[in-house]
């Protein structure tokens, strides 16, 4: 009995660390590039630190490569190569501090493969907006104002997807002015609409006020509370409010096929820095809920994050218990998908809508 053990321990290891080499041989970094010459050097110097870094990825190539090996052992060891806290997480507690958690988990979300937020673009505060330009951008959005039920804006506006941009290598750049993430806002806001719930999408450009005024990118928060305080003040009766993003992550954590057709994963971001995010969780929940009955496999759950110095912790859902952040797709997803899973999105939205507007008929 006992060689029967010792001989399956050794299979065991043996695949093991033969699943290790495949994976390592895999990286980009290896011993002898940290002996070679100045540029290999730092390059790999600079390929280790991006894993943490995200930011350096705007002076590195944009696509790290897959391997069955890197696949494999992230399978069976949930190390992910890509992501250095997959090595130490489950050991040190305190890298949980600097990482969303899981409250709902959607098919397929663990811990490896949580959000990635952007990083700031490379050329920000380069931008030729005028402090004119962006007030009359805002005089424009809220000559509009008029009865809306729900409201769209955009913290981090220059968010964008690959697919929009040919022959950029960096999704987040400033350059991106008219295609990114605003598209998803507009749709949303149109698919609204038609079933019926009145509208008002804010594509405010959050990061030229904060050029503007020489404030940092992680300022984004502070200035789109002003954009939400000022919509809410002209517009008493707004229910819903939606700040839409996208993910860092790559394509295989952001898509899914349902019916034969390829949609972008969304999430739901709660932010627990205020005493009233519970009832931001329970609209969250309900939400993603309504995604997994119609939709199976579409949704990635509800991820909560602190508030400490890696993370806002509010996202202005302070403001009003019905307020989320939602992150559509990752930095590959092409528009396509991106609008089939908006479609879903306003589907399981209004639905939710009209329940609860019959439910407050029914109470009167």
């Amino acid at each position: 009995m006992l060689k029967i053990v010792a001989r399956s321990s050794l299979s065991i290891i043996a695949i093991f660390c033969f699943i290790s080499v495949i994976a390592f041989s895999s990286l980009k970094i290896s011993f002898f590039s940290f002996i070679g010459n100045d540029e290999t050097k730092t390059e790999s110097f600079l390929y280790m630190m991006s894993m943490e870094n995200r930011s350096l990825h705007s002076v590195l190539p944009f696509n790290p490569k897959r391997s069955l090996g890197k696949d494999a052992l992230q399978l069976l060891t949930s190390i992910n190569l890509t992501d250095m806290k997959t090595f130490l997480i489950s050991e040190i507690p305190g890298l949980y501090a600097s990482s969303p958690k899981i409250l709902i988990a959607g098919e397929g979300s663990d811990f490896t493969n949580l959000p990635i937020e952007s990083p700031p673009p490379p050329d920000f505060g380069e931008w030729d907006e005028t402090e004119e330009d962006i007030e009359k951008q805002r005089a424009e959005t809220l000559a509009l104002t008029d009865d809306y039920k729900a409201y769209i804006y955009h913290s981090h506006t220059r968010e964008s997807f690959l697919p929009l941009l040919p022959g950029v290598t960096n999704p987040n750049s400033a350059s991106n002015k008219e295609k990114n993430v605003t598209l998803l806002g507009k749709r949303l806001g149109e698919k609204l609409e038609e079933k019926g719930i009145k509208t008002l999408v804010d594509t405010t450009d959050v990061q030229s006020i904060l050029s503007q005024r020489n404030m940092q990118y992680y300022q984004s928060y502070d200035v789109a509370r002003e954009l939400v305080v000022d919509a809410m003040n002209k517009n008493d009766q707004v229910e819903l409010i939606f700040d839409l993003h996208r993910d860092s992550q790559r394509k295989d954590v952001t898509t899914t096929t349902i019916n034969g057709q390829s949609y972008a994963k969304p999430y739901f971001v709660i932010g627990l820095g205020h005493s009233n995010y519970e009832k931001n969780i329970a609209f969250a929940e309900k939400l993603h809920n309504k995604l997994e009955k119609k939709y199976p496999t579409l949704s990635r759950g509800v991820f909560e994050k602190p508030r400490n110095e890696y993370n806002n912790g509010i996202y202005n859902q302070d403001l009003y218990e019905k307020s989320l952040v939602i992150e559509i797709g990752g930095v590959d997803n092409t528009l396509e998908e991106l609008y089939r899973t908006v479609d879903a999105l306003a589907e399981v939205i209004s639905e939710y809508y009209w329940e609860q507007a019959v439910e407050a008929s029914t109470n009167k």
